[in-house]
């Protein structure tokens, strides 16, 4: 995430035109009102919102964030070289904090019944969760790398290869890191929204989603919308060239209700 700061007065960004603008999140002034880095109880590292190694929440109370309780477990598999702090999966393990977990690539665990688990990995031999029984897995593996270090660790490492692969819709990612890929190469966090939202579309709310796994998008949607609202801002800082192009909506709303109609 860039280095941006903000203080308890600093205004809320405009939400109405983001993509993010019909998401059930929980209200995140609190975060707006978070100006200082501050000093992890664990670690004494000092950061904002929490803490990358610890996964816990600073400079707010922990019942400030939403808990999430997902109804598979998940296990993110990291590739040693993805820098914790860059890694979005964080905002995962923070706030579903009973389901989630994260082990470095050379220590993953041994699964006992791969053949349960369900990786979210694309190819030919991946199915959509409509294609996969409910009853035959009962945990999630994903993986947190670029996408050369994860078809590495899928390579290499023997039970990924017993495991169910799955995959999701096509989406577009609006991560704020370049990367030389197409607009579908989702940062993590946004897969495992989305990996859920699929999950209870198919499984649980055959009469349409209704937000119940939203919150993951909690820390995503703040820091989209701050980086948007700075950049709008600071005109004469340009957000990073090798960005695609338009990233930052500057204005556009504005523009778009100023023309005739």
């Amino acid at each position: 995430m860039a280095n941006i700061s903000t203080d308890s007065n600093s205004e809320q960004p405009c939400k109405k035109t983001s993509p993010f603008a019909d998401l059930k999140t929980s209200d995140d002034t609190i975060l707006y009102a978070t100006s200082d880095r501050q000093k992890c109880p664990t670690c004494s590292r000092m950061l904002k919102y929490f803490c990358y190694r610890c996964f816990t929440v600073i400079g707010m109370d922990r019942s400030q964030v939403p808990s999430i309780t997902l109804p598979v477990p998940l296990d993110v598999i990291k590739h040693e070289q993805e820098l914790d702090g860059k890694s979005t999966a964080i905002h995962a393990r923070v706030l579903a904090e009973n389901d989630v977990a994260i082990y470095n690539w050379q220590e993953i665990p041994t699964y006992e019944n791969p053949e349960r688990v369900l990786m979210l990995f694309p190819g030919p031999d991946a199915k959509t969760l409509d294609q996969i029984p409910r009853e035959s897995f009962d945990r999630i593996i994903v993986i947190d790398g670029t996408w050369r270090q994860a078809k590495r660790m899928v390579r290499e490492t023997p039970q990924l290869g017993l495991m169910q692969k799955v995959t999701i819709e096509p989406r577009q990612t609006y991560f704020w890191r370049y990367q030389q890929l197409s607009e579908n190469y989702l940062a993590t966090i946004e897969a495992i929204y989305y990996l859920y939202r699929e999950f209870a579309e198919t499984y649980e709310t055959p009469d349409g989603y209704d937000g119940r796994y939203d919150n993951l998008m909690f820390y995503y949607r703040f820091f989209y919308e701050l980086i948007q609202d700075y950049y709008k801002e600071k005109t004469q800082k340009k957000f990073t060239h090798r960005h695609k192009r338009d990233y930052i909506q500057y204005e556009s709303n504005e523009k778009e209700a100023s023309e005739p109609k």
